[in-house]
């Protein structure tokens, strides 16, 4: 995830690391803020609108828009003796929620989505609902930099990635029609969707320098990872009425392979400070994670979703070595 070597003032040798023996710091501390939203495929399933009249019938999905929410990750690394390698762990975390509500309007039915609540039979005349996702991912890296060119270094890396990615939908339904009565009863439905994984991950960093003058330097870089989790799911669907009516959607854990996505490319800038013994790096960029399969809920078809998560926006990223 981070190039913990760098020198980039060393002369160009084929194949080495660009890491060499009078740059002396040993340690690396990290810290990156990102500015994110989250997408899931299937975010439109919670209920859907039937409008009919006397000449058509239309049904609209409405879906939710997450917004843009702030996250961290925080790194400690080091550069070992050992041919030159590096390691660093690092940990993300990132919240993000959405909400969205349907008012009564005359001559529209919404209508549950979610099995629970259709279990129910309970027909709603207005509802609302907030979507919440929780990322925390811990990663260990072993990498060692490599010269392709005068200009161009590339870090190959093997690690392991820890991911839990929880996601809780709460949903409100007032004005429940009951038996095809009309009542001020009202209902609440809690969903979750708990994963967690762990397994091998891969990638490579890459650098590319545009601009180098004495001891600082301007560069692009393009960092690609591919991780692959052993996981397991946790889902629940429970419904409650006022009238003291509960149903539930129970389903046992499932154990299944994860496969996680990650793309960071951007532009970076360092210099390097007290006489080579330290080195200072920002960057900013587009990264892009992207988790498959990862909502596993039931729909009123009592069939699993299988959708992907994205999770994008701009990360700014400070390391220093020393």
């Amino acid at each position: 995830m981070y190039n913990l070597c760098a020198a980039p003032n060393d002369p160009f040798l084929p194949g080495h690391s660009v890491r060499m023996q009078h740059f002396v710091s040993k340690w690396a501390v990290c810290a990156d803020v990102m500015a994110w939203y989250a997408s899931e495929e299937v975010s439109s399933i919670w209920a859907n609108v039937i409008a009919a009249d006397h000449d058509a019938s239309n049904i609209s999905v409405p879906s939710f828009n997450f917004k843009w929410d702030y996250g961290f990750r925080i790194g400690l690394g080091t550069h070992l003796l050992h041919d030159q390698w590096d390691t660093v762990f690092c940990w993300t975390r990132f919240h993000t929620d959405a909400r969205h509500s349907i008012s009564p309007i005359l001559q529209e039915i919404p209508a549950q989505e979610f099995f629970a609540g259709f279990l129910s039979g309970d027909n709603p005349r207005s509802m609302s609902a907030t979507w919440r996702i929780s990322l925390n991912l811990a990663d260990w890296e072993l990498g060692r930099s490599y010269c392709i060119s005068n200009e161009l270094s590339m870090r190959p890396f093997l690690g392991i990635k820890a991911g839990w990615i929880n996601q809780s939908i709460h949903a409100q339904y007032d004005g429940l029609i009951i038996d095809e009565a009309f009542t001020n009863n009202s209902g609440k439905e809690y969903l979750k969707n708990n994963f967690f994984g762990i397994g091998p991950s891969g990638g490579i960093n890459s650098k590319w320098n545009l601009y180098n003058c004495g001891s600082q330097f301007l560069s692009l870089f393009g960092d690609f990872s591919t991780a692959v989790l052993w996981g397991t799911w946790t889902c629940s669907d429970v419904y409650k009425n006022t009238l003291s009516y509960t149903s539930c959607v129970n389903t046992k854990k499932s154990s299944l392979g994860s496969l996680a996505f990650r793309g960071f490319m951007g532009i970076t800038w360092g210099t390097i400070v007290n006489a080579d013994k330290s080195h200072f790096t920002a960057k900013i960029g587009y990264e892009m994670q992207f988790w498959l399969n990862q909502l596993r809920i039931n729909t009123f078809q009592l069939q699993r979703l299988q959708a992907d998560l994205t999770f994008q926006g701009i990360t700014f990223c400070c390391r220093f070595d020393f």
